[in-house]
This record gives C-alpha cells, structure tokens and sequence, in this order.
C-alpha cells in the first residue's frame, strides 16, 4: 500500500482520473524541483464503493481535490500506474480537515439571514453522527443522527436552504427569488392553521372559476380603497346585509323582493327643481 498527494484533477477524458504524486515514488528532490513533473504523472483511476456503480452516468461522481491525501496500489512493476484506494483525513495548516459540522462545532452559517417568524434552527450536532457532504464552493447536505435531534439540511452557498428537524417539522429560507411550476393538478392540504405575511404587493390570476368556502366567520380589513369590477352579475345572499357608512349608487338599484328599511338617505340631485337632491322619509304604501 502506497500514500500520496493529489497534484492535478483536470482529467482531459473527465472520467474522474487523477494525477498523485507517490511518497517515496515521485517526491525526490533535486534542489527545489521535483525529480518527476507534475505533467509526468501518469493519470490515476479512483477506485469507487461497491454502492456506487457509476456506468452510463448513473452513481455518484468523482470529485478529488489538489491536496487530497491519497493511498492505493501500482498495478505494474514499473510502478507507472498507480490507483487510488481512498483518501486519508489530514490536518491542513494544522487545521483538522474534518467538516466542522462534523466535529460538533458552532454553525458556520448562523449568521444567515432570517425571517421575522422563522423558527429557530434546530442545529446542535454531536461527533460522530452527523454525515455531511460540502461541495467546494460551498454547498452543503448534513444527514444529522445525533439521538434527540435527528434533523436533515440542504443549504446553497447563497444561504438559500432548507431544514427538516427531529419533530418533522421543515423550515425553508429562500434569499431571493421563488417559482414553482406545476403541470398537473396542486392540493395543498393543512390540518392546522395557515399564516400568510406579505412585505410587498400580492397579484392572484385565476383563468378559470373561483370558489372560497369558510366555516366560520370572515373579515376583512382595509385602510386603502376596495373596488370590484365584475363584467356578468353580482349576488349577495344572506340572511341580513348591513351597509355602516355612506352609499353612493350610480346606476339602477332593483328589489325584487323582501323589505328594504332606510333610516336616512340621499339622492344625488338631477339639475331640475330639486337639485339638493333631499327627500323627506320613504313611502310606506
């Protein structure tokens, strides 16, 4: 069994290959210059788990970095080509090269931006139960088992992420844009209660028809103007309607049936005779 260093991951056939610089092997001195140059390593194949099959593009990639502690074997006598086994966890500038989320350390990404009512982050991993895998820019999947606070993250290098916690409870933060796009049918189905907050403006187009049932009590609060515009007819239906406030009707008001009792009222006047538009009570026959 050998060690080495990786020296190049820029395989031109892209097939994951990797140059090592063998100890013992290529690392020779003579002065300040290697024996062997980095361009005359031969390109190494990266033995792969039994979990991953990697044919046609199915598994997973393989995606060494230059420094990465290497071992593995020469397959000919020449000691020409060499294949890597695995890596070796190393200390880098005396820092240990194991994930901080590893480790147990304090979240690296605590300083994220959040909402005003996200809940707080479930993160408190213990060694060794957290499984992480981080990308060299810096995107992150943490699978945590540690006992009590099992919990799953994905998070984008933006801060874009989501958590799932021991509960099953699931936090999502998007920092900037949001679409989602669905072929078919959408239900969303909620048990308990549903909580929307709106910074900015809210537009809902519907092609189609629209119908809204609630089981109990409805309101509605506006400090601006409301307006409906409805090009077919409009129906309101309940047992009693009160208008508190002023009523201003331009067009032609119809009852077909039932009572109408108006304690005040006003008619806009016509230009004629009357033209304060005041009438005295309403007719009762």
């Amino acid at each position: 069994m050998n060690f080495g260093k990786v020296e190049n991951i820029k395989d031109p056939l892209k097939l994951g290959r990797v140059r090592v610089r063998v100890f013992g092997c290529h690392d020779n001195r003579n002065g300040d210059k290697y024996k062997i140059d980095e361009k005359d390593l031969s390109w190494s194949q990266v033995m792969m788990p039994a979990n991953t099959p990697a044919q046609n593009g199915i598994g997973s990639s393989v995606n060494l970095l230059v420094g990465t502690l290497v071992t593995g074997i020469f397959l000919d006598d020449n000691k020409q080509e060499f294949m890597v086994m695995g890596t070796l966890p190393t200390k880098t500038s005396g820092i240990d090269d194991n994930n901080v989320r590893v480790k147990g350390d304090a979240d690296p990404n605590a300083a994220d931006p959040t909402g005003a009512y996200e809940p707080v982050s479930t993160y408190a991993p213990e060694y060794p139960y957290n499984n992480v895998m981080e990308t060299e820019s810096g995107h992150v999947k943490e699978y945590d088992d540690t006992p009590g606070l099992e919990r799953i993250t994905e998070r984008h290098k933006s801060g874009t992420r989501y958590e799932v916690s021991a509960n099953g409870s699931k936090n999502e933060v998007i920092v900037r844009d949001n679409y989602k796009l669905v072929v078919g049918q959408d239900t969303l189905e909620v048990t308990g209660n549903v909580r929307i907050i709106v910074s900015g403006n809210v537009d809902v187009a519907v092609a189609g028809n629209m119908n809204s049932q609630v089981g109990g009590n409805s309101e509605s609060t506006v400090t601006g103007t409301t307006k409906i515009t409805s090009t077919g007819d409009m129906t309101l239906k309940s047992d009693n309607i009160k208008l508190d406030g002023n009523v201003i009707v331009t067009g032609t008001t119809k009852t077909s049936d039932g009572n109408i009792t108006l304690d005040t009222h006003e008619h806009l006047g016509d230009g004629g005779d009357n033209e304060s538009g005041n009438t005295g009570p309403p007719l009762t026959n």
